[in-house]
């Protein structure tokens, strides 16, 4: 019933032709209840609006008060499912076949497969960890936020950190590489040499790798703050990206403020 209010109470907000995306958390100003929704097209991804409803009548500014956590945690939350968890698809045994392909092929004297064998060992060094971390935090958004269905600091801070070291394996991943780009080309191609020891996801992988070789610079540009902060503790990085990361969640209150409908708006 309580739902059914819920999408009642946003389509107050609503316009012709819109559908509506209710977050499936809550945030508690004062003891009332506050939710985010979203108004887009037919494509969940183009936002048209958005508004903080609540069926517990508080006054606008709880409204414009809970319009910041709210927005902050769905943002990061959002983060790290769409980009990190399309990344931790890559299973660590897709690196392992190159590297025991390379292994059976006798070419011990053969410096490139030896560097691109370093390569991939380096690269499931932070992939496992990388996959581990997605899992928990899919499992804690599953068994802990569906569950209570609402969100405090200390699950925005729990999402911020572990956005923080998703975003720092990554890194890490591109710095490798960057720093074994120049021998790709010829690597890729001593691997289609071997094309037939690998499975076929496997080798599918490697062409991935192989084509999206030309977007490396263009990633890695997006990475500015982390190079200026790499030289730091891993700790003090995690907190610097949590702050980057809730700031930026002002920024786009701001940005997105004609956007924003109902009690909450300006």
């Amino acid at each position: 019933m309580e739902n059914k209010q819920l999408f009642k109470e946003a389509a107050k907000y609503k316009k012709w032709l819109e559908n509506i995306t209710l977050n499936p958390f809550e945030c508690k100003i004062n003891g009332r209840s506050y939710y985010f929704a979203i108004y887009h097209g037919k494509d969940p991804n183009k936002l048209k609006g958005y508004a903080i409803i609540s069926l517990d009548g508080g006054p606008n500014k709880e409204y414009r008060e809970a319009l910041y956590p709210l927005t902050l945690f769905s943002g990061a939350s959002t983060n790290i499912f769409n980009i990190m968890g399309a990344r931790s698809k890559i299973k660590p045994d897709y690196f392992k076949t190159v590297i025991q392909a390379i292994d059976d092929s006798g070419s011990i004297s053969d410096g490139i497969l030896q560097k691109g064998k370093t390569l991939f060992e380096k690269m499931i060094e932070l992939q496992i960890p990388f996959i581990d971390l997605y899992k928990e935090y899919e499992h804690y958004y599953d068994n802990t936020i569906l569950v209570k269905k609402v969100i405090d600091e200390k699950d925005i801070d729990h999402t911020l950190t572990v956005l923080g070291k998703l975003d720092i394996l990554q890194f890490k991943q591109g710095l490798l590489l960057t720093e074994y780009d120049p021998i790709m080309p010829e690597f890729f191609k001593r691997l289609g040499e071997l094309k037939n020891k690998f499975p076929g996801d496997s080798w599918n992988f490697i062409k991935g790798m192989r084509d999206n070789r030309k977007v490396l610079g263009k990633r890695m540009a997006e990475f500015k703050m982390d190079r200026e902060i790499i030289h730091l503790p891993e700790e003090q990085q995690i907190e610097a990206k949590k702050e980057y990361t809730r700031r930026s969640a002002e920024k786009l209150i701001k940005d997105r403020e004609k956007l924003l409908r109902g009690p909450a708006a300006l």
